[in-house]
């Protein structure tokens, strides 16, 4: 095993080569901006791209609106804006009719009017009626900036002023923006919003030709209806991608094809959204079996953000660090595994710093053409930055550590080894399915806006497991759920399965508080969609009471001997216990190396079948667009108060 570390600073438990990097400036999204910029002049909303450390009050305030204006357009974000997330924006160069040669005009409630010479404020205040006040703020540029000769300037129409306008224009108030999400098409956006593609295209005539990802349409203002239908994922068209490469990659005829997405009569168009059936994806359920063949070698890089932009190696305040580092610890515990089985492996570790100027220089001063894998980098914006900076498809890009959708940027042999929420969910949502027998079904939900269309399609999902019986909502009222509507809602004299959707800290301590004191001839159960912080205050008792249920991305068997063998090799080399992040650094480093080693490409390898390790369960899919993800999810429960995998 030969291992190069390249870092900027000499402290540590490692020798370091010390280079030195000089800060580059990036022109990629500007011209991204400036290109977006041309074609959105005319369009009343388009995108912006959040960057690191903005919130809903930094960009409503950089786009002179109000936060809840901004929270209308978006309701996603309430909970807080991931960086490079893409959201809808007032276009500050909106102009809803530029030719104002032939006078004013009238359109929803305002008059569009051209300032004159010699008008001013006072002057506009005496003739409509408008203070200077009111027409700062329905004028986005009068902010920034005084009244131009030649200007058109939108004025609310008040009662008592006599106005002249060459055309009343009608606005359709009936709409609102909606930004086009990866795997959506014509098809799923209308049903959501019950309307048919037709009237979608009425409302968006430039959608005939087909749907782009990420450009903003037109939708019904009405509230979504929950998408309960899981028979077809959506795959975005490639370049040279056509009807027949289509029907062989999907294995489904041409005639199939078309009849499911009828845009396709007009041809196959590079970036188009289409529907393939799920059954048509099965999945592979054989177990990975490893073969390292004989003076096997393999070269790989890690990219892993040891330093910040100041260095700082204080291991007791910096917690990135501290978790880097058992990653990397874990990491050459498996290094040491797979030379003892005759794998040789060359490896390269870079410190990212955790800003994109480093990883440029790493990628402008450093080959990877012979490169089997880059196991990082760890943070979501490094990884897109890599795989879009590259440009190498024989390189294996290992995203260790987000869980959010890589699909928009990822190159060929992207492998997503965090399980995402939606595939959490669906673990639980499968063993309930899989496993009722007419139970009384209760969901306890939070009164969080942002969280209604998630919790309806839950509910919507439940209720097709029984006819008759219907799913029983509880959320709080002012700010708990009573304890009385838990007595009336859950049954003596029947099986109770609860189901807990909900983030909020005091729902799901309230929640348990008070299932956890059901008398104990009451049959209950409690699932949860995943088991994040707001658990940390709650008694371990209560969930043990209930039988608690939840679906997790790593769980650790102690009594298992692969364990406990990990676990003292771990303590032989550092003196301490294994965390959570040394455990994933091993298993993602070990299996990967043995794919790797035991196929001669990476789509074999990752479709090799089923594996799991200390923590962690690899069980790969591939996206309908690129790459791999995993979904190896394992569903625990309590059993008393020990942790018990629960046999799919």
């Amino acid at each position: 095993m030969n291992i190069e570390i390249c870092m900027k600073t000499n402290q540590g438990m490692i020798d370091i080569k010390i280079l030195k990097m000089n800060k580059i400036k990036l022109s990629i999204l500007l011209l991204f901006l400036v290109t977006v910029s041309i074609f959105s002049q005319e369009k009343k909303y388009t995108t912006y791209q959040s960057i690191k450390g903005e919130t809903v009050y930094s960009i409503s305030k950089k786009f002179m609106i109000t936060p809840n204006d901004l929270l209308q357009l978006n309701p996603d974000i309430k909970n807080g804006i991931a960086e490079d997330q893409l959201i809808i924006v007032p276009n500050k160069n909106y102009n809803p009719e530029l030719d104002t040669q032939k006078g004013d005009y009238v359109s929803g409630g305002y008059l569009y009017h051209k300032v004159l010479p010699k008008e001013n404020y006072f002057r506009l205040k005496k003739q409509f009626g408008v203070p200077k006040r009111i027409l700062r703020k329905h004028n986005l540029a009068l902010r920034t900036d005084d009244l131009k000769v030649g200007q058109t300037i939108k004025i609310p129409i008040k009662k008592g002023y006599q106005i002249t306008a060459v055309a009343v224009k009608a606005d359709n108030t009936n709409t609102k923006p909606y930004l086009v999400k990866p795997r959506e098409t014509k098809y799923s956006i209308a049903r959501r919003y019950g309307i048919g593609v037709k009237r979608l295209e009425e409302l968006n005539p430039h959608i005939k030709e087909g749907l782009k990802l990420a450009e903003i349409i037109k939708v019904p203002d009405t509230r979504e209806i929950p998408d309960i239908n899981e028979d077809f994922i959506t795959h975005q068209v490639e370049n040279k991608e056509t009807l027949f490469s289509l029907s062989q990659q999907f294995k489904i005829s041409q005639e199939q094809l078309i009849s499911l997405n009828p845009d396709l009569k007009d041809g196959v168009k590079e970036g188009m959204l289409i529907k393939i059936p799920t059954e048509l994806l099965a999945e592979n359920t054989s177990l990975f079996v490893p073969s390292i063949p004989l003076n096997k070698q393999l070269k790989i890089a890690m990219m892993l953000p040891f330093t910040g932009r100041k260095n700082n190696l204080d291991f007791e305040k910096n917690r990135t660090l501290d978790r880097i580092t058992d990653f990397y610890l874990g990491a050459l515990i498996a290094l040491d595994s797979v030379k003892k089985q005759g794998l040789s492996v060359k490896v390269k570790v870079f410190d990212t710093k955790n800003n994109t100027s480093t990883l440029s220089n790493i990628i402008r001063a450093n080959s990877f053409n012979d490169t089997d894998a880059i196991i990082g980098p760890m943070f979501l914006n490094n990884v897109k930055f890599v795989s879009q900076n590259l440009r190498l498809d024989s390189v294996a890009i290992i995203s260790p550590a987000s869980s959010k959708d890589h699909i928009a940027f990822a190159s060929k042999n992207m492998i997503k080894e965090m399980p995402s929420d939606e595939l959490l969910t669906s673990k639980i949502l499968d063993y309930i399915k899989k496993n009722y027998t007419d139970q009384r079904l209760v969901v306890i939900a939070d009164d969080k806006k942002e969280s209604e269309s998630k919790i309806n399609k839950i509910v919507a999902k439940l209720n097709l497991l029984d006819s008759i019986q219907k799913v029983v909502v509880l959320k709080p009222e002012k700010g708990y759920i009573k304890p009385e509507l838990y007595k009336r809602t859950i049954l003596k004299d029947k099986e109770n399965w609860i189901v807990l959707i909900s983030d909020d800290e005091i729902v799901t301590v309230d929640a348990v508080n008070n299932l956890g004191v059901l008398p104990k001839e009451i049959n209950a159960t409690l699932f949860a969609l995943d088991y994040g912080s707001n658990y940390d205050k709650v008694i371990n008792d209560h969930l043990a009471r209930v039988n608690f249920h939840y679906p997790t991305a790593n769980f650790v068997d102690h009594e298992n001997d692969q364990v406990q063998k990990f676990i003292q090799k771990y303590k032989a080399k550092n003196h301490a216990e294994p965390s959570e992040y040394a455990f994933k650094g091993f298993d993602i480093t070990y299996d990967v190396l043995l794919r790797l080693a035991t196929y001669t490409d990476t789509e074999s390898a990752f479709n090799g079948g089923i594996s799991e390790r200390t923590s962690c369960k690899f069980q790969y899919i591939k996206n309908p667009t690129k790459g791999f993800e995993n979904k190896g999810v394992f569903l625990v429960k309590y059993d008393g108060l020990n942790l018990l995998k629960v046999e799919d």
